[in-house]
């Protein structure tokens, strides 16, 4: 699944790429699979509210993604939210390639460019909302921008396994299976240790393991797994190299299952603390 680092690396090529999506009108709506819209509109009203729209704002809260859209005349905006899950990408492209095999989506402008929405698992979701607070309301503080204090005190409230708490959005927006693996390990911690247990240095650790690991990510585009992101090159220390050697002392990965949810580590690196 896309998470933080890949979602923000599609945010700053839609945003600073060239061309950006910002400033382009909506002049027509192609919906290949009605499942792609989500939330309580139902295609056609999808497709009424953004045609003759324009895009003025993309930010990114975790895993999802705001586009603010504006009418000419019009006294407020409306906002289409965007949610990758598993497979789903957002290309701007020229209009001769609006449509591919997997395209779910493609919203055509006037200037001649079109914003697809292709994902194979068709598990992805287009919707509208009147305000992000609708989604961001549920969320944690995201996990590219939340300080090291407001960390710290969020974690002290909880007595729980640290990998289910790291996947729990609530928690944090943004982390999933990848970068929760990625920073335990950078933290020298276990998934299956109860964060109750952790002494300070531990907690603080694991603050810079996820705050190091998320911006490392985004500087690389995010990883490239299963070739889903094909230009990420953040280089993976455990996920996913199962009985490969631990690239800082040689043991081998391991897979365990943590609340339903493959999980690798460094035995080594990563021992069962008792504190």
């Amino acid at each position: 699944m896309p998470e933080l680092p890949e979602v923000e690396s599609v945010r700053r090529l839609l945003v600073e790429g060239e061309p950006s999506l910002l400033g382009n009108v909506v002049s027509k709506v192609e919906i290949y699979r009605s499942g792609v819209v989500g939330g309580s509109h139902s295609v056609e009203q999808f497709r009424h509210q953004l045609e003759g729209a324009s895009f003025h704002e993309i930010f990114r809260h975790g895993k999802y993604l705001f586009f603010r859209l504006c009418r000419a005349r019009a006294t407020r905006s409306h906002w289409m939210v965007a949610h990758l899950r598993m497979t789903g990408r957002l290309f701007l492209v020229p209009e001769v390639m609006a449509s591919v095999s997997h395209t779910r989506c493609a919203m055509h402008f006037s200037s001649g460019l079109v914003l697809r929405f292709d994902d194979p698992r068709a598990f992805g979701r287009l919707w509208l909302v009147s305000d992000p607070i609708e989604v961001i309301a549920g969320l944690g503080p995201d996990g590219l921008a939340v300080g090291r204090d407001e960390f710290l005190q969020r974690l002290g409230q909880h007595r729980r396994q640290l990998k289910p708490l790291l996947l729990d959005q609530s928690f944090l927006a943004g982390l999933g299976n990848i970068y929760a693996d990625e920073s335990l390990f950078r933290a020298g911690l276990h998934p299956l240790q109860a964060t109750a247990a952790l002494p300070k240095q531990a907690q603080q650790r694991l603050y810079q393991a996820i705050y190091d690991v998320l911006h490392e990510a985004v500087a690389c585009n995010g990883a490239n797994i299963d070739g889903v992101f094909e230009a990420g090159c953040f280089p993976v220390a455990v996920y996913g190299r199962t009985g490969l050697p631990c690239k800082v002392c040689g043991d081998s990965i391991m897979k365990i299952r943590v609340g339903q949810r493959g999980t690798h580590l460094c035995p080594t690196c990563q021992p069962v603390q008792c504190y």
